[in-house]
């Protein structure tokens, strides 16, 4: 994400600049894992967005980490999903070895 991607005056993106540099994660509006992805559908089993006051107590914030319990298998592809405040949508893949 880059400021000068996105329609602001010089102001505006300036504060935005300095939110990124401060506080990244809190552009975050939601975010959601699959913790055994097999590389072609996501299948969201874990999720956090904005005004979720179920995982926290701060309505302007998505939590920033969580623990899920699941069977063990000694490898697996988790992938995680987050879509920033302006719907940028981004997406990581791990392997976990157990």
């Amino acid at each position: 994400l880059s400021p000068d991607n996105i329609p602001l005056d010089d102001k505006d993106k300036e504060k935005l600049q300095q939110v990124m540099e401060q506080d990244p994660l809190s552009l975050i509006e939601y975010w959601s894992i699959d913790p055994d992805y097999d590389g072609d559908t996501f299948r969201s089993t874990w999720q956090d967005y904005r005004e979720n006051v179920d995982n926290d107590s701060d309505p302007l914030h998505c939590v920033y980490s969580t623990r899920i319990a699941m069977p063990h298998k000694d490898e697996r592809k988790v992938c995680v999903k987050a879509v920033d405040v302006f719907g940028f949508e981004s997406q990581v893949i791990l392997d976990v070895k157990c």
